[in-house]
């Protein structure tokens, strides 16, 4: 048995596992499993533990019609690749708990969810803006955003929030 079908047993026989919400399949991993948002560090704990990296987590906006979002995480190994992958089918108002304490590098990820999704991450210790000024009022990646509203990065309002007068002949 390869290093990720014992470690998808372990998810399973912990009671980590729960049933797919959605039918979404994930290609590229040898071994795919949700998790409940509540054992996710633990899920995660047992990846590092069993000698897989994190590659990535991601975020999809499956708020219409589910009221949710789906986070995938991908681990993999360097010895033998082995990709597996854990999924979290997050609540639009809760917050995810973090797993940066055990993958740093999972601290950047989850600031671009929280930034471009308004999804939080439970005991994260920064969660700040990355690209977008701060406090922007918009998250631009949510399938429901259709424009940004106007703002004085785009020149459209003066510092004041008065709008911008284009020049003459504009």
């Amino acid at each position: 048995m390869g290093a990720a079908a014992e470690l998808t047993g372990r998810w399973e026989s912990s009671g980590w596992t729960v049933a797919p919400p959605t039918e979404h399949p994930v290609h590229g991993a040898s071994e795919s499993r949700w998790v409940a948002p509540a054992h996710l560090v633990d899920a995660v704990r047992a990846t590092w533990e069993a000698g897989f990296f994190f590659e990535s987590m991601t975020c999809t906006d499956r708020l219409d019609p589910h009221g949710h979002f789906e986070l995938l995480y991908t681990f993999n190994r360097y010895e033998a690749t082995d990709r597996v992958a854990l999924r979290v089918w997050a609540p639009k108002d809760a917050a995810v708990p973090s797993v940066g304490a055990i993958y740093p590098i999972a601290h950047w990820n989850e600031r671009e969810a929280w930034e471009l999704y308004g999804l939080g991450f439970a005991d994260h210790p920064n969660l700040t803006w990355l690209i977008l000024p701060d406090d922007t009022p918009f998250r631009p990646l949510l399938k429901s955003f259709t424009a940004p509203p106007p703002s004085v990065y785009d020149g459209t309002l003066n510092p004041d929030g008065t709008p911008a007068v284009p020049p003459a002949g504009a």
